[in-house]
């Protein structure tokens, strides 16, 4: 894979060849891909109507790579794929450690834990029941509110 240094060390040989193979090709078109060989292959493509995969060969041999384009994003989207595969991992790892340690925990002091669960429960209860509640009490009109 060819990087942008490499492309550019090259650029100059690489506008030659493609002057040499196509000569539909003008300065101008030259001029306009400003470096990108996405563009010059764009531009190549609709001067001579060739297939993106021949033109891709053709800058990949004139860059001393055998790569296209298409090998490079390949190997781009494996890359992406591994650093993907690894968070996953990484991050199954630390639940696993953390369902470990709370296991572990609980075990240990059994009433406690008991007892936490319960006073969470017991106060989300309350805040579930008031906000409830209320809802109920605005939906009530005034002279409702106002009668009870």
């Amino acid at each position: 894979m060819a990087t942008k240094q490499e492309l550019s060390e090259k650029w100059s040989s690489i506008l030659e060849s493609v002057k040499q193979k196509y000569g539909q090709i003008t300065d101008g078109d030259l001029e306009r891909v400003e470096g990108d060989v996405q563009k010059l292959a764009s531009v190549i493509q609709q001067k001579t109507g060739q297939s993106k995969e021949q033109i891709e060969a053709f800058l990949g041999e004139c860059c001393g790579t055998t790569n296209s384009l298409m090998g490079q994003v390949a190997d781009y989207a494996n890359d992406a794929g591994q650093s993907i595969r690894e968070g996953y991992d990484l991050a199954a790892d630390q639940a696993r450690h953390g369902y470990q340690a709370t296991v572990k925990s609980l075990s240990r002091h059994p009433l406690e834990s008991a007892g936490v669960a319960m006073g969470v429960g017991l106060l989300l209860g309350i805040v579930v029941g008031i906000s409830i509640g209320g809802q109920r009490e605005r939906d009530l009109s005034w002279r409702e509110r106002w009668s009870r």
